[in-house]
């Protein structure tokens, strides 16, 4: 099943609310914010997320070649419905690859393949958080908030 992860590690599921304007008072550069606040969560719990993950993300064929492993942090927003919209890549890190496969690319080649790779596992990570069911929201107060969610997916190559 080469299009299917083995291995998914979420090194980090790190998460940070961003509540309305409404909802956070600035004074002399302190920010009160209410310590009322539930996270959004995925249906089932962290556990669930895992299994989510592990079903729906694919490890790119192209990146077997070179035995291409890395990161990306996926930031979506979860709604006050629960429903994931702006999703976005970020931090995308190419962590280990076959030294002896990118030794024989020139430089500017193994710099260009590292990019596209890293493109590819961010285009990988949207797609799977695309199909994701709605979440339970987050909320503040005890009020349906929007909150930014940050996502570590890890591809590891399933080859090895």
């Amino acid at each position: 099943m080469k299009r299917t992860i083995f291995t998914i590690a979420l090194s980090a599921l790190s998460m940070s609310a961003m509540a309305q304007e409404t909802e956070i008072a600035f004074t002399d550069s302190t920010v009160f914010v209410s310590s009322d606040r539930q996270m959004p969560e995925f249906k089932g719990g962290q556990e669930a997320l895992k299994k989510f993950l592990a079903k729906n993300v694919r490890y790119p064929d192209a990146a077997t070649a070179y035995g291409v492993e890395g990161s990306v942090v996926m930031t979506f927003i979860v709604g006050e419905d629960g429903t994931l919209s702006d999703i976005s890549a970020h931090d995308c890190k190419i962590e280990r690859f076959n030294t002896t496969k990118f030794s024989q690319e020139t430089e500017n080649r193994q710099n260009e393949l590292k990019k596209q790779f890293a493109l590819l596992f961010a285009k990988e990570g949207a797609r799977a958080i695309r199909k994701m069911p709605k979440w339970t929201p987050g909320t503040l107060n005890g009020k349906p908030v929007r909150v930014r969610y940050n996502l570590r997916i890890r591809f590891i190559d399933p080859s090895k």
